[in-house]
């Protein structure tokens, strides 16, 4: 869909993908198009055409202040402003949702949509009332809570969602460590060559001149912008994950990053069916192996094995306490949990290899070492597979604009937070071949509807 489209053109695609919409879905379902292919496609070319709508229509100084309110008018030149000043802005809208959720505010407001005045949802809450109906009201602009009413607000479907503990706290972590690595990004890569250089301290995090710092980017994922943002000097020996099970602070960080998961895992798009249907677990012998690498609190390995009866699994994780979050009774001994630390060489024996998620949180290092990890347990076995479920960047222009920005925020995620990268096919190639030659990639399916791609790979046994 091309940038120089006129409104006319683009108001022709609004009709045309909505009428599909409304002609194929019951009234108001229209979130309901995952399973069907030509739903999915029409939902996507009428948000797209929408967000070029909005952007042609308004202009770039009306865009910047009314996609990000509170821009004041005296701050924008009188002609050639993108909408990169709007966008510059956007840390006051995580600011708001940081204080919904810190304050708990979507739990003191009538989940049967009835309204509260502000000042009794504050007293409830126990916070400033001003300050509360100015955080309010700005996330009504992004259509989150409604004002029904003078002095009183209620809960529409898209503040609803926050009353869900998970998503609640994926909304808080986002707004929170991400956010705050995100501050530091830029500084992050100033600091890389004091790191790798092992001059960095205190009082010693100064920006370093970009030309300086070519070539000496850290891949460490204890030297991250996550990392300088919690400790101010970049000084920390252990990674994301192993800090957050170091002290009572941390783990409790740990916990509610553990649910923030839970909460984006229910995301349809990241959903344990399309790893059920994206791989043929059917075609796996009889008392086949599973072995589910870093799988937390075994809910995929679940959802294959109720599918699978014929299927064992043992979901390995450095944090057995995980295992108590899910009721595996039902599937007897069929599911077991186990202590790991896939780091380390893997010594079970199975038939598959499991990697849902796991190599994206990791340099192309680190990822190489966890995969050679498991290939001390592949080799045991001449047919055993491993299978990676991960994202699949796609290359520009491949997908429309929102889809791509999707993809490359996730990009920026891993950079700040991790030291990591999202990986096209090629990359995901080459990194299966770091790990070993004859580590082949035997199919790549990408189930309707999900977020991830499932990669089969093999060892070569010639």
């Amino acid at each position: 869909m091309g940038d120089q489209m006129t409104v006319t053109a683009l108001a022709d695609i609004i009709r045309t993908q909505a009428e599909i919409l409304e002609t194929s879905l019951p009234r108001h379902a229209y979130t309901d198009y995952h399973g069907d292919k030509s739903l999915s496609i029409a939902r996507s070319k009428l948000l797209e055409a929408c967000d070029k709508l909005n952007h042609l229509v308004t202009g770039p100084i009306e865009c910047t202040s009314q996609q990000i309110p509170g821009l004041l008018t005296d701050m924008i030149p009188t002609k050639g402003t993108p909408d990169v000043m709007g966008i510059a802005q956007g840390h006051r809208v995580h600011a708001a949702l940081q204080y919904v959720c810190h304050f708990r505010l979507a739990s003191f407001v009538p989940a049967d949509g009835t309204p509260i005045t502000y000042e009794d949802l504050a007293r409830a809450a126990g916070v400033d009332t001003s300050q509360c109906t100015r955080v309010l009201q700005l996330l009504m602009t992004y259509h989150i809570f409604r004002e029904p009413g003078t002095r009183i607000v209620a809960h529409n479907r898209n503040s609803r969602v926050l009353l869900d503990e998970d998503t609640g706290a994926a909304v808080e972590w986002l707004t929170q460590e991400s956010l705050r690595s995100s501050a530091f990004f830029t500084e992050t890569r100033a600091m890389s060559r004091r790191w790798s250089t092992g001059t960095a301290g205190a009082g010693s995090n100064d920006i370093v001149a970009p030309a300086t710092i070519q070539g000496v980017m850290s891949s460490a994922q204890h030297q991250t912008a996550l990392d300088l943002a919690n400790t101010g000097v970049g000084q920390s020996t252990v990674g994301f994950f192993a800090q957050q099970r170091m002290n009572t602070e941390t783990s409790m960080k740990a916990e509610r990053y553990a649910r923030a998961m839970a909460g984006m895992a229910k995301r349809r798009q990241l959903s344990a069916e399309h790893l059920v249907s994206g791989y043929d677990w059917a075609a796996l012998p009889f008392g086949s192996t599973v072995v589910d690498v870093g799988g937390g609190n075994g809910h995929c390995s679940k959802a294959i094995a109720s599918c699978n009866p014929s299927l064992n699994f043992i979901v390995q994780d450095s944090n057995t306490a995980l295992a108590e979050e899910v009721d595996v009774e039902e599937l007897g001994d069929r599911l077991k949990f186990m202590a790991y630390d896939f780091f380390k060489p893997q010594t079970v024996a199975g038939d598959v290899y499991l990697l849902r998620r796991i190599l994206h949180h990791y340099s192309d290092q680190d990822a190489v070492r966890i995969l050679q990890a498991q290939l001390c347990g592949a080799r045991k076995k001449p047919e055993a597979r491993i299978v990676v479920m991960d994202n699949i960047a796609i290359h520009s222009g491949t997908l429309s604009t929102l889809e791509e920005r999707k993809t490359r925020t996730l990009d920026i995620a891993m950079m700040a937070l991790f030291n990591s990268v999202e990986r096209n096919l090629d990359g995901w190639k080459e990194l299966f071949k770091m790990a070993d030659p004859k580590l082949q990639l035997i199919k790549v399916t990408k189930p309707l509807g999900s977020a991830l791609a499932v990669m089969e790979l093999q060892l070569d046994q010639t």
